[in-house]
């Protein structure tokens, strides 16, 4: 498996490197973080269709269809559900966007996950220790979710288009039955992705799984 690439600022790089501990925020968080910030996808752990032209929808009495300025939304519990961001590239390009000034190569990826499967063994209320993780799809919210919509685990490894530059890589595990097949919110909306925006309060979780620095290299970000 090829190297992965974790940004971050160096007063947190003992943290992760020699001591590897993992910081997994909900993605209640990003989904606000990102907002707040204007650099990230405010669809975090949702799944958006938002035709160009409209969304149709039919009249149950009459039949009548009807092409209206909104769009549909499905939503994960994303309070339940932790994620860990990394990348599979090496850019100062993202160093900037993320604004970091060190990037650290994970040479041996299987390591890492093994690592963090065995952390989550010891935690019983991560459902069968269950890890989600690989590279995340990215979609245009103009793409039909077909059946997608209903699995939160396919939400939770997606984000917009907009956002592909980034070639992430996420690790992600839940609280009780948050990743369950329909254990969804969906909405018809005219304000897709809005949500009344905080940074506090929001759940995370570190996984403390010893000196990773056998498998690391750091490289300094201009």
């Amino acid at each position: 498996m090829p190297s992965l690439f974790k940004y971050l600022r160096s007063k947190h790089l003992d943290a992760f490197v020699k001591r590897g501990e993992l910081l997994f925020r909900s993605l209640s968080y990003f989904r606000n973080y990102e907002e707040i910030q204007s650099r990230g996808d405010r669809h975090e752990g949702q799944r958006l269709f938002a035709p160009a032209k409209g969304l149709e929808i039919t009249k149950t009495e009459s039949g009548e269809k009807l092409l209206l300025p909104w769009a549909f939304e499905s939503s994960v519990h994303d309070r339940d559900i932790f994620v860990f961001c990394l990348s599979h590239v090496l850019s100062e390009q993202l160093a900037r966007e993320f604004d970091t000034d060190v990037c650290v190569e994970i040479s041996d990826p299987i390591v890492l996950l093994s690592k963090v499967r065995s952390a989550l063994a010891l935690r019983r209320w991560v459902k069968h220790a269950r890890l989600l993780h690989g590279s995340v799809e990215y979609y245009s919210p103009e793409a039909p979710p077909f059946a997608e919509w209903a699995v939160p685990e396919r939400m939770v490894m997606c984000k917009t288009v907009a956002y592909s530059h980034q070639q992430e890589y996420r690790l992600a595990f839940a609280r009780g039955d948050a990743l369950r097949i329909n254990n969804v919110k969906t909405q018809i909306t005219a304000t897709p992705g809005a949500l009344q925006l905080t940074i506090e309060g929001h759940p995370e979780h570190v996984l403390h799984l010893g000196s990773l620095a056998k498998i690391c290299t750091i490289h300094t970000c201009a």
